[in-house]
């Protein structure tokens, strides 16, 4: 997955855009800065555009 990618993880109301990618999964930040480590089955590409990076 892109860094900058706006994405939501599934089952939850986190939009969040995804600052790291590395071979195990990516690092996300959401709005209010705090950092998730997600597989990227765990996550869908969002089309909600409240996220600043």
């Amino acid at each position: 997955m892109t860094i900058g990618t706006p994405v939501k993880i599934k089952g939850y109301n986190v939009h969040a855009v995804v600052t790291k990618n590395t071979g195990d999964g990516v690092t996300i930040r959401d709005a209010n800065g705090r950092e998730y480590f997600c597989f990227e089955s765990e996550l869908v590409i969002s089309t909600n555009e409240l996220v600043k990076q």
